[in-house]
């Protein structure tokens, strides 16, 4: 990871905050709380200091998780280096999914379209 690219940083918190819809999703955004909990020493029963801003749907505490986030690791090779190996473990979590544009265009006179994903026909009614 570039800990130099707050970025890069708010790129991947941001999309581990947003997948809480898969259960990839909510295991990425639990393990890099988990880390961020361990790196400020808030994994014990009793914490110290204020709480961390650890709510995935709220987009304000996101964006002041990706600066700790962000100046942790220009402190920290240690912790930029757990970062980016959190980052490469859930790189599947991360990455948005893809997306397909159908153009129909020119002359085209279309009387039915479908456009769809994994479709199955059946053609047997």
């Amino acid at each position: 990871m570039d800990p130099t690219s707050l970025e890069t940083v708010q790129a991947a918190v941001t999309a581990a905050a947003q997948g809480g819809g898969s259960e990839a999703g909510r295991q990425a955004w639990a393990s890099l709380a988990s880390l961020v909990r361990r790196a400020f020493g808030r994994d014990t029963e009793e914490p110290e200091g204020p709480p961390l801003p650890l709510e995935p749907g709220d987009e304000s505490q996101i964006r002041s998780l990706s600066a700790l986030i962000y100046a942790r690791a220009l402190q920290d090779q240690g912790f930029a280096a757990a970062f980016a190996e959190w980052r490469r473990q859930n790189e599947v979590a991360l990455t948005p999914t893809q997306v397909t544009h159908n153009v129909v265009g020119g002359h085209a006179q279309v009387t039915n379209l479908v456009q769809g994903q994994n479709v199955t026909w059946n053609t047997n009614t």
